[in-house]
């Protein structure tokens, strides 16, 4: 059996709401015509003053109001005589090493019965270039040799080697790795 009411409930408690807004004062937040009847002794709100960064050594990024997500580098002071506080070392980062192996072209892709590959090498190394599964296994060796600085253009065919599918191609150059996805037809 379905209860029947006068008044629905929540007319009733929109109206409890409204009788304690009213005793409490809140009522002029909520209503536009209800902030005349506030007190007209009460001064405004004082605005918040702006917070600003006040150090002398700025990071940058606030200096040109740039929003980044990370800090600027800073290198760390190690402290060399414990009695002598003012001697101080800065450990700076590595030089920048060149890389050995760089611009790796693969081409055409997908891949026929030849498979182009074009490489620049700034140092004579041992060169290895493997085809490799989507598992991880090693399917070829197409290079292994030790290899002159310069750019270096070599075709191979796999026509005969790889069935259709997906591979990757592993390109190892003294310490560096590069690996490309090829796909064959």
């Amino acid at each position: 059996m379905v209860k029947r009411y006068s008044t629905p409930n929540y007319l009733k408690l929109w109206s409890v709401i409204i009788l304690l807004m009213i005793s409490t004062g809140d009522l002029h937040a909520y209503l536009p015509k209800a902030r005349n009847l506030r007190d007209s002794t009460k001064t405004p709100p004082v605005p918040v003053p702006k917070i600003n960064d006040t150090r002398k050594e700025k990071p940058t990024f606030l200096k040109n109001k740039l929003k980044l997500g990370f800090a600027p580098f800073k290198p760390e002071a190690i402290k060399i005589n414990k009695q002598a506080h003012s001697s101080l070392a800065v450990h700076k980062p590595p030089a920048f090493e060149e890389k050995v192996l760089t611009d790796v072209k693969i081409y055409p892709n997908p891949v026929g019965e030849y498979l182009n590959l074009n490489y620049f090498l700034s140092k004579d190394v041992n060169m290895t270039i493997k085809v490799m599964d989507f598992l991880g296994n090693e399917v070829t060796t197409l290079l292994s040799q030790r290899v002159r600085s310069g750019e270096q253009n070599n075709s191979f065919n796999v026509g005969t080697k790889l069935k259709s599918g997906m591979y990757f191609v592993r390109f190892v150059a003294a310490n560096e790795t590069v690996v490309k996805r090829i796909s064959v037809l």
